[in-house]
């Protein structure tokens, strides 16, 4: 009975390694989105994602594309641990005044799942970068 019990701990400590390992090999977001051609490629299909849904697309009429990229590039390549410091706004202030509602940020991140999908980017990549981006939520929305 002792040797099974040894055996059953020594085959756990054998999972929970290779399961850490196994962690540990996920590549760093920045690296899984493609690098700057990525961040680039997928910047790209977010603001014409944007731009075309009829929901949301209303809120990027009067947009200075060439900014909003720009600063979209360096936010995603911050927060996807790529380097860059993003120079724009807060979220807050860059979203004050446009009492976004929930429904409306919504359709943002359904708008922003359907780019990642049209320009290539796995589920999982697309749920990593949304989990990083979820904590925005309160400053974007009521503002």
């Amino acid at each position: 009975d002792g040797e099974l019990v040894m055996r059953l701990i020594c085959a756990l400590m054998l999972s929970l390694l290779l399961a850490a390992c196994a962690t540990s090999r996920e590549p760093r977001l920045y690296d899984a989105l493609g690098g700057d051609a990525g961040i680039e490629k997928l910047v790209d299909a977010l603001v014409a994602e944007y731009h075309a849904d009829a929901k949301i697309g209303f809120l990027f009429a009067e947009t200075d594309d060439a900014y909003f990229k720009a600063r979209l590039r360096e936010q995603l390549c911050a927060i996807s641990d790529g380097g860059c410091d993003y120079t724009g706004l807060d979220m807050v202030e860059a979203h004050s005044g446009m009492d976004l509602s929930e429904a409306q940020f919504n359709d943002f991140v359904d708008a922003s799942r359907r780019a990642m999908t049209r320009a290539g980017f796995a589920i999982g990549v697309q749920n990593r970068l949304l989990a990083r981006l979820a904590p925005m939520r309160g400053d974007v929305i009521h503002q």
